[in-house]
C-alpha cells in the first residue's frame, strides 16, 4: 500500500511574526485581565475609604491601642463590617514615611472587621518581631494606617514591582515580610530590609499585591499647634 507523503504548511516569515504578535497580545490581555480582576475585588474597600466609616475604623484601631494601657473598653458602635469578601489585612503605625510597626494577616482573618482590626492594633504595639514594642508615650506621635490587600501574585523579577503603588510580599520557608504601597523607598531597599529582619533565610519568593490604604493625618510636631 502506497503512502501519500505528508506535507507541512510552512508559514511565511511575516505570517509567523504576525502570529507571534497575536500570541503576545493575548498573553498581555490575560495579564491585564488578572490585574483588573484583583483590583475589582478591592472596589468595595475603595468605596469604604471615601466614607466616614474609614475614620471610624481608624478611631477603633487607636482606641484599641490606648486601651492596652488604660484598660478602657473599646466602643465598636458604628464601625463597619467587611465591605466585601474578607481579605488580607494589615495595621501599621508610622511616623512620616518611616514605619514604626506593622503586622497583618496575608490570608483573610476570621471574624467581624472590627474584631480583626482591634486584634491587629494590639499586635502592632508588641508583635512586630523586627522592632521593639511601642511605648505608650510614642503613640500620640504616630499615625494609624490600615490596609486592605488584594490577591498576591508571584513575580519572577521583584524589580518590576512599583513600590509606590503596589504592595510587595517577600517570603521564604520561615515566613513573610510585607511592604505596603509607599512604605518601601525602592524594591532593593525592601529586599535588604526583609533580609535584615532576620525572619527570612535562603531563596526568597516575591509577590506583588494591590492594596487600599486608609490612614490618619500626620500628627502635629511637638510644640506645633493647628488653628481651628
Amino acid at each position: 500500500m502506497s503512502r501519500t507523503p505528508r506535507t507541512r504548511a510552512v508559514r511565511p516569515p511575516r505570517a509567523r511574526a504576525a502570529a507571534r504578535r497575536v500570541t503576545l497580545a493575548a498573553a498581555a490581555l490575560l495579564v491585564c485581565a488578572g490585574a483588573a480582576q484583583a483590583a475589582d475585588a478591592l472596589a468595595p474597600c475603595r468605596d469604604l475609604a471615601r466614607t466616614p466609616a474609614a475614620a471610624r475604623l481608624l478611631a477603633l484601631a487607636r482606641a484599641a491601642m490606648e486601651s492596652y494601657w488604660s484598660g478602657a473598653p473599646v466602643d465598636t458602635a458604628g464601625v463597619p463590617d467587611w465591605p466585601g469578601e474578607p481579605g488580607a489585612l494589615y495595621v501599621s503605625l508610622a511616623r512620616g514615611r518611616a514605619t514604626r510597626a506593622c503586622v497583618g494577616s496575608a490570608v483573610p482573618p476570621r471574624g467581624p472587621l472590627a474584631e480583626c482590626v482591634r486584634a491587629l492594633a494590639l499586635d502592632a504595639l508588641r508583635a512586630d518581631p523586627r522592632r521593639p514594642p511601642v511605648r505608650r508615650e510614642e503613640l500620640a506621635g504616630l499615625r494609624v494606617v490600615i490596609a486592605f490587600a488584594g490577591e498576591a501574585r508571584e513575580v519572577a523579577d521583584p524589580l518590576s514591582v512599583d513600590p509606590g503603588r503596589e504592595g510587595l510580599l517577600v517570603g521564604s520557608a520561615r515566613g513573610h515580610v510585607a511592604f505596603l504601597p509607599g512604605e518601601a523607598r525602592t524594591v532593593s531597599w525592601a529586599l535588604r530590609e526583609a533580609r535584615r529582619s532576620g525572619l527570612l533565610e535562603g531563596p526568597l519568593d516575591c509577590y506583588r499585591f494591590p492594596a487600599v490604604v486608609i490612614a490618619e493625618p500626620e500628627p502635629p510636631a511637638r510644640g506645633e499647634t493647628h488653628d481651628e
